[in-house]
């Protein structure tokens, strides 16, 4: 007669709390507290946001409702589940947010056009209750405030800059055979609170309408 093994109840319930490796997608909408806008501009952008973001996931291929989200004022941090695949974020997702970003700007006033930094990692995350204090988030929060990603939005009239992790990289980017390819991403490397770190920087052009290719 078989048995069926059974987990122990200690082990059961550390299955249950440790974090799981989901895809982390963090948004900041550039020069929101500029003293040019108002708190109406503001808050009109913040929609704006959502809205953007809601219909290039749902039209990426990722569920919104499926995935767990923190407003961050200026922007927003997306928890992705480990049942959705990162390349979604990437390819068809950086594309397709930069192309609404482009309509929404064509239509909007000068106050209320958007341009949007945004970052790409995937690790371990699991709420608090208030907030993700994961070392994942942390970093790809590094990442967004990076120095290169600011430098690339004030020296470029792209409106979407995004940094991907070295991880993403390695095991999305170089294999992509799609709208993005690897050579629109350009390697970085810098220091974030006194961390080295390197990762990989994408510019979505919006005079062109393509992605910039980076040497």
């Amino acid at each position: 007669m078989s048995t069926i093994a059974r987990t122990p109840p200690a082990l059961h319930d550390r299955q249950a709390k440790a974090p799981l490796n989901c895809s982390i997608f963090l948004t900041d909408i550039v020069g929101f507290g500029d003293p040019q806008r108002n708190d109406h501009d503001r808050a009109a952008l913040r929609s704006a946001l959502l809205r953007l973001l809601t219909d290039a996931f749902t039209e990426s291929g990722l569920p919104w409702r499926r995935c767990r989200h923190q407003d961050r004022g200026d922007g927003l941090l997306t928890i992705v589940p480990p049942t959705l695949s990162t390349t979604l974020l990437v390819d068809p997702l950086l594309p397709t947010l930069s192309e609404r970003l482009r309509r929404h700007n064509r239509e909007a006033d000068d106050p209320v056009r958007m341009r949007l930094r945004c970052a790409v990692h995937v690790g371990p995350v699991q709420a608090d209750g208030t907030g993700f204090p994961n070392v994942s988030v942390i970093h790809a929060a590094r990442m967004l405030d990076s120095q290169p990603l600011r430098c690339s939005l004030a020296t470029t009239d792209v409106d979407l800059a995004a940094m991907v992790s070295g991880y993403v990289y390695e095991t999305v980017v170089q294999h992509l055979r799609g709208p993005v390819a690897p050579g629109a991403f350009r390697r970085s490397r810098y220091r974030a609170k006194g961390v080295p770190i390197t990762s990989w920087m994408y510019l979505a052009h919006p005079a062109s309408g393509t992605d910039q290719q980076l040497d």
